[in-house]
């Protein structure tokens, strides 16, 4: 996971969350910092100085506020960088995809047809085609419009996008690349982790102790689940050779089986360790090092690898059915590898009387 998407996560989980429950039943497509960005780009291709320019009309819409606040975006920069790409005096420097040195560029160079796109997300049925890339992941009860996320378009600065907690933040140019391929593919990954991260919240238990070494392994494992699930959405058609992505997904999932399977022989002795004594979190307590020992970006691996195989074993929509519950997750890969000629590293009955045990110390039961 990007350090910037966990600022903004935190930043969201602080300062947004009750804003956004109570405007979750109006519109479900959110432009308005798009289009601040863009009108702020009119001005300063009109030679507009700072005091005609809109720039807090851009920085109070709600992502950027909440990049402001996490200190995420230093806005005198912001500035400073934009100006540099849409005065009357820059040069067209073409620097698509994304970077990190002066991205308004990316902007810059595909600025009509991003503003067009704009015009297509309010008009268009994005909500409609990320249901339909969504639904079949999701049980029923989460198919419901209230449950839905706002999806929130804007000029992130970099090729991302994160879904939590009802909403979906995407950035402009890299949802327009993918839409262009499949529309709403991107949302619908993202509005996957939205909807599921918070039917998992729903299901803990009150008053634990969120910090607890075997409550960050829980939430590790729901990360590895709901990223697995999610990559079902849009891994398989952007590895189609005419998606525009072919190439870089391709060389992100190069070694994801032989990574897997590692890193799910260690979480098995991990988990084994951890039924016979308290002492095996001594090392590996905190959810950042539960993260990056166990799993590679952000739980992409090895939950890419697991979902794939329960996908293969036919058991997908028996965990849909109970699609927030990451120890679901573990018990029908474990399962899938019984039914299949392949041999994939499995969970011992230790581990698995261990995760049962986490599980009952945490959740909700029905």
């Amino acid at each position: 996971m990007h350090k910037k998407r966990l600022r903004l996560l935190n930043i969201f989980l602080l300062t947004c969350i009750i804003s956004f429950s109570q405007d979750i039943n109006k519109h479900k497509i959110n432009t308005s910092a798009a289009q601040a960005y863009f009108k702020i780009a009119h001005e300063l291709e009109k030679g507009g100085n700072n005091e005609n320019i809109s720039w807090q009309i851009l920085f109070k819409t709600l992502p950027y506020k909440m990049m402001i606040d996490g200190n995420a975006i230093d806005t005198i920069d912001f500035k400073s960088k934009m100006k540099q790409a849409f005065s009357l005096t820059s040069n067209n420097v073409n620097t698509s995809p994304l970077n990190d040195i002066n991205y308004h560029h990316a902007y810059k160079d595909n600025q009509k047809e991003l503003e067009i796109y704009i015009k297509q997300l309010n008009t268009g049925n994005i909500v409609d085609s990320v249901k339909n890339l969504l639904y079949p992941y999701l049980p029923m009860r989460l198919q419901k419009p209230e449950l839905f996320p706002i999806l929130i378009y804007m000029n992130y600065g970099s090729a991302e996008a994160t879904g939590f907690g009802g909403i979906v933040i995407n950035d402009l140019l890299h949802s327009y690349i993918i839409d262009k391929f499949k529309f709403g593919l991107l949302s619908a990954h993202e509005a996957f982790h939205s909807i599921v991260s918070s039917a998992f919240q729903q299901k803990i238990k009150k008053n634990i102790g969120y910090d607890d070494s075997d409550f960050n392994l829980l939430y590790f494992l729901e990360n590895v689940s709901e990223e697995g699930i999610a990559d079902l959405i849009d891994k398989p058609l952007l590895l189609q050779t005419n998606s525009p992505l072919y190439n870089q997904v391709k060389q992100m999932t190069v070694n994801d089986d032989s990574l897997s399977k590692t890193l799910i022989y260690k979480l098995d002795n991990f988990l084994t360790l951890a039924n016979q004594s308290e002492k095996a979190f001594q090392e590996f307590g905190d959810f950042t090092t539960l993260a990056n020992t166990f799993g590679k970006n952000g739980g992409h691996i090895p939950g890419r690898f697991m979902a794939d195989v329960i996908k293969r074993a036919g058991l997908l929509q028996n965990h849909i059915d109970t699609i927030e519950d990451p120890i679901s997750f573990i018990l029908h890969y474990n399962n899938a590898t019984k039914m299949t000629e392949e041999k994939y590293p499995f969970f011992s009955n230790e581990s698995i009387l261990y995760l049962q045990k986490l599980r009952n110390k945490y959740w909700v039961m029905n």
